[in-house]
């Protein structure tokens, strides 16, 4: 009997020792040990876009063209701001002018202008054959020598008030159209302008997602926080909140099995990112007592089937890490 006893004694022994044993292998991730189970919340960090207004496009929002829940493009206008319409006005003005100043330079200064040097051309050249003509002339006649003298100067005093007057032609319209380039230049400036403002009065989706918070509303001031919230569900996430002392046991790669409150459908997903940093968070006892601060660290998880993945934002997830 007492050898009895001493083996039974020996066996109590062993198995207090491996009790602890098993415990330490369950805290190091070695084989057999209990899944590790973290709670989380689905997000789109990547794909979210607070979309704001360009201060030159006005401080007011006078059209908001959607809705929470509404689904967006890339680039489509989700808002116009105060500054649209007198810039709009603007743009129409400049646009004026600038065929106004078009029309000018078609129908003068390369028009009217042109012909008018063209017929002075003309004219000077026939003056200078006529004379040519009334000096061969003057040589034949039989007037007193003063007197050829004075028409010959006479001629050629008009002659050269020709040439003067075509060179003075010419110098005009270079300068008129230099002055027009730099009217032309002036006006296109107007137009740029014009439409830059334009544009940042039209606010435009920064990419295709759905509309998840309107923070403006039409006839208000922008805010700091922008005019709306924009979300690209495609980029969707599980953002799981684990223990400090656990993630050792995480790596990116690792594959999850979540689900949904309210939902019993098991999604397979993949860890994507372990967060550098650990971050301070206030953990509530479940039967309601005080809560205690504890250490977390963020991993993100995307799904493997974005096709079936829920597309709710900040949905309560349970995310079992095999």
């Amino acid at each position: 009997m007492g050898a009895a006893f001493l083996i039974a004694v020996a066996g109590l022994g062993l198995w207090i020792m491996a009790s602890p044993q098993t415990s330490s292998a369950q805290e190091t991730g070695k084989p057999g040990q209990a899944p590790l189970i973290a709670r989380g919340y689905t997000d789109s960090p990547e794909g979210t876009a607070v979309v704001a207004g360009e201060p030159t496009g006005g401080t007011v929002l006078v059209e908001l063209r959607v809705k929470e829940g509404q689904k967006v493009k890339k680039d489509e206008v989700v808002a116009v701001l105060s500054n649209f319409v007198k810039a709009d006005l603007a743009l129409r003005m400049a646009e004026a002018d600038l065929a106004k100043l078009q029309q000018t330079y078609n129908l003068v200064l390369q028009g009217t202008r042109r012909d008018e040097i063209a017929l002075q051309e003309a004219s000077l050249q026939s003056s200078i054959v006529q004379n040519k003509l009334d000096a061969l002339q003057r040589v034949r006649a039989t007037k007193p020598p003063d007197v050829k003298e004075i028409e010959a100067s006479i001629a050629d005093q008009a002659l050269e008030r020709q040439k003067a007057r075509l060179a003075l032609l010419k110098t005009t319209l270079e300068n008129d159209l230099a002055q027009h380039q730099i009217d032309v230049a002036n006006v296109q400036a107007r137009i740029d302008s014009a439409k830059r403002t334009k544009e940042d009065a039209l606010v435009r989706s920064p990419l295709d997602g759905v509309v998840v918070q309107i923070f403006v509303r039409r006839g208000e001031r922008m805010l700091q926080e922008g005019i709306l919230k924009i979300v690209d569900m495609n980029q969707l996430r599980v953002l799981a909140d684990v223990d400090e002392l656990q993630v050792s046991r995480i790596k990116p790669g690792s594959k999850v099995e979540m689900t949904f409150r309210g939902n019993n459908d098991v999604y397979k997903g993949t860890v994507e990112r372990v967060a550098p940093t650990v971050k301070r968070m206030q953990r509530t006892e479940t039967n309601g007592g005080s809560s205690t601060d504890a250490r977390a660290v963020q991993v993100e998880i995307k799904f493997d089937d974005k096709a079936s993945m829920p597309a709710v934002l900040g949905r309560e997830a349970r995310v079992t890490f095999l």
